[in-house]
This record gives structure tokens, C-alpha cells and sequence, in this order.
């Protein structure tokens, strides 16, 4: 997953439970299009850009759709929480785009701005197998470290104060868990 914003480097991921709550909400609304296949959610919150996706994998078969949504926003004026709310919503409108289409030709695999609830986002399309694609990392010796936050933020917001804006505590990390038990993982 790759920010549209070229000034978007440092991150913070979403919090492991809002990616349980959001793999929950998915397998409930599309229980009957995913069956036993598996919901896999990234999100990382950038200085300037809230970065979304949201990919299904069948039960059997390599191939992985997703969905990523990426919002710019101001965070003297933004709510963080809304508008990661705002492109789970979207996600959700798209994943309905995807199950009733016959194939995913129409569907933009490079970023494409849209309006969603008097919102201006971009969306995009991809195939990229999340799980393998961390495998090959693993393989060829690349760390992606699972740390809250990626990179220095400068004079920027620290972590605890973007955990506590998301209305979050270290608390909550240690009750959520960890990995969900479904075989699919929160964050990659």
C-alpha cells in the first residue's frame, strides 16, 4: 500500500482494534459474497493523508481484491476518526460496485478522485496478494517493523496524542489481541 500523497512518509498505522471492527463489519454485510474467504484491513494515518484498504481474499486462489481510499485532510480542522469512518463507508459502497459486477476491467487501478458524502477522496483498485507480498519482504530480508509510529514526525503530532484523539489506550492494544482467528491478519 502506497500513499497517493508524495509528501506522505511517516505514518502511524490504525489501532488493531478499529481493523477487527472493520474486517467484522465487512464479513457481516457481505457474509454471503465471502463465505469462508478472508477480509484483510490496512490503514495508516499520515501527517496530511488518511490511507485506507480494505481487500477480500476468496477461501481458495491467490488473487486478492482491494480497495484503498485515501483522504487528505488538516488536522487542526479534521476529524480523524469521521473520516476514517468516512472510507470504511467508501469501501463499502465499492466492495457492493465489485460483487455485483461481472469483472473488474472498469474498476481504477490508478488513483481516481471521487466525491463521497460532499467529500473529495481517491480511490483505487489492486490485486496485490497482501500476505504473499509480506512473505516476499520476509524472504528477501526486508523488516517492516510493526511499531505505532513509522519515521520521525518532527514537530508533528506524537503518538500518544493521535491515540488519544482516536480515543485509544494501550489498554485497548492488550484486551483487542492481536490477530484476529479467522486466518486473515489486521495489518501487514
Amino acid at each position: 500500500m502506497q500513499p497517493r500523497l508524495s509528501s506522505s512518509r511517516k505514518w502511524t498505522a490504525i489501532p488493531k482494534e478499529l481493523a477487527t471492527q472493520i474486517q467484522a463489519v465487512f464479513k457481516q454485510t457481505f457474509h454471503t459474497q465471502i463465505g469462508k474467504g478472508a477480509i484483510l484491513t490496512e490503514g495508516r494515518i499520515y501527517p496530511a493523508e488518511i490511507l485506507m484498504s480494505i481487500g477480500y481474499k476468496p477461501e481458495s486462489g491467490l488473487r486478492q481484491f482491494n480497495w484503498e481510499i485515501s483522504i487528505e485532510y488538516r488536522r487542526d480542522k479534521d476529524n480523524v476518526m469521521k473520516l476514517l469512518n468516512l472510507a470504511v463507508d467508501a469501501a463499502g459502497s465499492l466492495f457492493e460496485q465489485f460483487f455485483a459486477a461481472e469483472n473488474d476491467h472498469d474498476f481504477p487501478r490508478i488513483w481516481q478522485e471521487v466525491d463521497f458524502e460532499n467529500r473529495k477522496l481517491f480511490v483505487q483498485y489492486t490485486t496485490v496478494n497482501t500476505e504473499l507480498e509480506a512473505e516476499a519482504d520476509k524472504l528477501l530480508g526486508i523488516e517492516k517493523s510493526e511499531d505505532l509510529a513509522q519515521g520521525e514526525w518532527d514537530d508533528l503530532e506524537t503518538a500518544e496524542s493521535i491515540k488519544a484523539r482516536l480515543g485509544v489506550d494501550d489498554a485497548d492494544d492488550d484486551q483487542a489481541g492481536g490477530d484476529n482467528d479467522d486466518g486473515g491478519s489486521t495489518t501487514h
